[in-house]
């Protein structure tokens, strides 16, 4: 197939242009997305989720944070210790938390060097009070910072092998580490566990994610709030390693951090002034009744960390905005998320492409088989607000990551190529349409073909339709006597009006022959009532050119009598002449035998006669006389004709008198009793001087009873005439 078919066939076919569509938009976003360019903007949508989501999940009670605030400082300072502070103050904090029954302590501090004060033999007093504290504890964590670069104050040797995680379970695709400004030796040596607090953002520098275990030279170091975790699990009896493989990590190890709102003092965890319960400390141990009831602590799992502004350990998160994260509420958020399964769960990139796909497969399917675009607008809409819905309920019920701006971006091309390839391939169409059907349709009709413009087949179609044909009573009489431009001019108004009626009932107006008008009803558009329509239309049309008329008869306008024939079948329409000029048009056999029948109204001297194809489809509808079983020319099989005498309903009495009469003597003449018959069809002339039908059947009978018909003679009357 060459490819100018393929647009040829693209251009006919919904199914292809939705499809092409599809492909397109698949094959566009899946390089936009491929080369990461969406990513930043997804992990805004998942920031978006986070801060809407806000305390909809409550964090682990049991964690406490102790802040080193600006507040904590100023007392200290005041009392004469000025900043860092004595490691002897955490060796008593150590002390009464251990006492008090928290599961674990850990300092979001650096240790990484040897306490200082006026004498460096109380500087080394003070670092083995804090160290002897922490042994006697078994509880505490620090803090270890890594680094592949030639700074930091010691070498990774100087880790203790204590402190690393013997994992094996996860292939971990992360670099590898190889220095480390960790905690003196002493306090390595006496802390429970060491937990590594590098933070490495996104590419937009929101925190969002974190590895659980880092490389470091040829083991593995815990992160910091999963070594608190490590600490605490031995309470509870959980193998660490187990916990490690049963969470949603990406292949570097790293969890996706579940948010619970804005942090703070006002924020979702509780915090406490490091100062308020130092002194608190220092009574208890003093034996004085403390502040802080140590009952407070227990079963708590307490983090030290610093908020004042000075000490600058605040860190980006997707509530940045509404309230800065001191680095210790990330280590919180991390260790709540360990210990009640809150982790976000990663989406697969097969999940991401599924969504490409049947977003725009369905946002094209709807665009070309919806016709109506409000609709399919509506359909579209509703489809993009319950996707963006159906996604965030997921967030919060099970907190999975669903992508939206990849499937939303797919949504969005698809529209938008669904819309150009339809002004370009449709437009062009529709466009056609109205310049074809604008001479032959109403606008009402014309915009419904274009609707429905995949059902038009301009090429020929075969349908099944009633044709419509009229022309006036002894035109070739009036003309003679009439000036050519009064001719013209009457014959034009005649024919608007008569038009006029036929369009309002959805017909297609053919073609005008001389006085005759051709219509079409149930074509180019299909329509189950087209016989109905064509018969309302023949008797409005008769009914109200007849008044117009008798209203304006003078010397001068002289009366149009309109004779109409209707017949109902199959025919083929299309563009149907030559290069040079071609009409839409219907042929066939049906259209042929529609003209006959307007000119067996000579015949009869009625006004309209309808077909029993017609009639059958419209007879709840229409009152009719039947007349006749007549063989046009040029056919050869007879057809039942029948008079369309008025609305269902809407017969008067005399006109039911004369259909009762008539049926009477129709029947005696097929029974060839002629004399009986046309006795009938005279009484009916009695009451109906004016009487075609009658007339004819008083004639026929008298010539018939003259003549010797067949003993099989069927009743059929055959015209000679067109």
């Amino acid at each position: 197939m060459s490819l100018s078919q393929l647009f040829s066939l693209a251009d006919k076919s919904p199914q292809t242009r939705a499809l092409s569509v599809t492909l397109v938009t698949i094959f566009f976003i899946g390089i936009i997305t491929g080369l990461g360019f969406l990513n930043s903007l997804e992990l805004k949508t998942l920031d978006v989720r986070q801060v809407s989501a806000e305390r909809s999940t409550l964090p682990d009670s049991a964690i406490v944070l102790l802040a080193i605030d600006q507040n904590s400082l100023d007392f200290f300072e005041e009392q004469g210790v000025p900043w860092p502070w004595p490691r002897e103050f955490y060796g008593v904090l150590v002390s009464f938390l251990s006492e008090a029954g928290v599961k674990a302590i850990a300092f979001d501090l650096d240790f990484s060097s040897k306490g200082l004060d006026r004498q460096e033999s109380s500087g080394e007093e003070s670092d083995f009070q804090f160290a002897e504290a922490m042994q006697d504890a078994n509880r505490v964590i620090l803090t270890a910072h890594l680094s592949v670069k030639d700074t930091g104050d010691q070498s990774g040797a100087s880790i203790l092998p204590r402190h690393t995680f013997n994992h094996k379970s996860l292939p971990l695709n992360q670099e590898t580490y190889n220095r480390a400004s960790a905690p003196i030796e002493m306090f390595q040596s006496t802390a429970s566990r060491l937990g590594v607090v590098n933070f490495e953002a996104d590419e937009d520098g929101v925190a969002r994610k974190i590895p659980l275990l880092y490389s470091f030279n040829n083991a593995y170091l815990p992160q910091f709030a999963f070594a608190i975790y490590e600490q605490v699990s031995k309470y509870a009896g959980i193998d660490p390693e187990s916990k490690l493989s049963e969470l949603p990590l990406n292949d570097r190890g790293e969890a996706l951090i579940k948010w619970y709102g804005r942090s703070g003092s006002e924020g979702v965890f509780p915090y406490l002034s490091a100062a308020s319960v130092l002194v608190s400390s220092f009574k208890f141990m003093g034996g004085v009744e403390p502040d802080i009831k140590p009952d407070y602590f227990k079963d708590k799992h307490v983090i030290v960390g610093a908020t004042a502004a000075g000490l600058w350990d605040y860190k980006p998160t997707p509530f940045s905005s509404l309230e800065p994260c001191p680095g210790m509420e990330i280590h919180a958020t991390i260790l709540s998320n360990l210990l009640n399964d809150d982790f976000i769960k990663y989406y697969p990139k097969w999940l991401e492409f599924l969504l490409i796909v049947l977003i725009a497969f369905v946002v094209s399917q709807a665009f070309f088989h919806i016709r109506r675009l409000e609709i399919a607008s509506v359909l579209i809409l509703v489809l993009l607000v319950g996707f963006v819905a159906a996604s965030y309920w997921v967030f919060i019920t099970f907190n999975y990551w669903v992508p939206v701006v990849a499937p939303l971006s797919a949504l969005g091309l698809s529209l938008l190529l669904s819309a150009m390839f339809s002004y370009a391939t449709e437009g062009k169409q529709k466009r056609e349409l109205r310049r074809i059907f604008s001479r032959y349709l109403s606008p009402q009709v014309i915009e419904e073909v274009v609707e429905r413009a995949d059902e038009i087949e301009l090429g020929g179609k075969e349908v099944q339709a009633t044709v419509f044909f009229s022309d006036i009573k002894g035109f070739t009489s009036i003309s003679e006597n009439l000036p050519p431009k009064q001719l013209v001019s009457y014959l034009n108004e005649y024919l608007s009006l008569g038009s006029d009626i036929l369009q309002r009932h959805g017909a297609m107006i053919d073609k005008y022959i001389g006085d005759a008008i051709m219509a079409l009803f149930g074509a180019p558009v299909t329509a189950n009532d087209h016989a109905k329509n064509a018969c309302l239309a023949a008797l409005e049309m008769q009914d109200y050119l007849t008044k117009f008329y008798q209203a304006q008869q003078t010397d001068e306008l002289p009366e149009f009598i309109t004779r109409i024939g209707l017949h109902s079948g199959t025919m083929v329409i299309g563009h149907i002449g030559s290069n040079s000029r071609s009409d839409y048009t219907a042929i066939g056999d049906t259209v042929n035998t529609a003209s006959r029948l307007e000119g067996v109204n000579k015949q009869f001297g009625t006004n309209i006669i309808i077909s029993e194809s017609t009639y059958e489809q419209a007879k709840n509808f229409v009152e009719v006389r039947e007349l006749d079983s007549i063989r046009v020319k040029g056919r050869h099989k007879p057809i039942s004709i029948f008079e369309l005498m008025a609305k269902k309903g809407e017969i008067t009495p005399q006109n039911e008198r004369k259909r009762t009469r008539f049926a009477d003597g129709l029947n005696l003449y097929r029974a060839k009793a002629f004399h009986d018959a046309q006795s009938v069809f005279k009484s009916i002339l009695e009451e109906n001087p004016g009487d075609g039908p009658s007339q004819t059947y008083v004639s026929r009978c008298e010539t018939l009873a003259q003549q010797t018909l067949p003993e099989r003679w069927d009743g059929v009357f055959t015209l000679t005439t067109k």
